[in-house]
């Protein structure tokens, strides 16, 4: 397979549950330059550069006066769009 998975599709074939998915939200949340997350199946992702490449999530966390529960489904959002790297 030469096509690079969504971390949605990875969930869906069940290579990436969904409690890692909401680690890795919580942990963007913790710290914005987090090195990348690593997922029990070997998958790696830089969850900063996941939130910059996605237009929505970008300008929403950015705003300042946004809170974590507003931002956290623009940051699910992207992690769940990008795809992440198989070590």
């Amino acid at each position: 397979m030469t096509e690079k998975l969504t971390t949605a599709a990875l969930c869906n074939l069940n290579l990436i549950s969904q409690e890692e998915v909401a680690a890795a939200v919580e942990t963007y949340l913790a710290n914005s330059m987090a090195p990348p997350f690593v997922f029990k199946e070997g998958y790696r992702l830089d969850l900063g550069k996941a939130v910059r490449r996605h237009p929505g999530a970008n300008d929403f966390v950015n705003r300042g006066n946004t809170g974590p529960l507003m931002k956290r489904p623009f940051i699910l959002a992207a992690i769940l769009e990008a795809r992440p790297l198989r070590e």
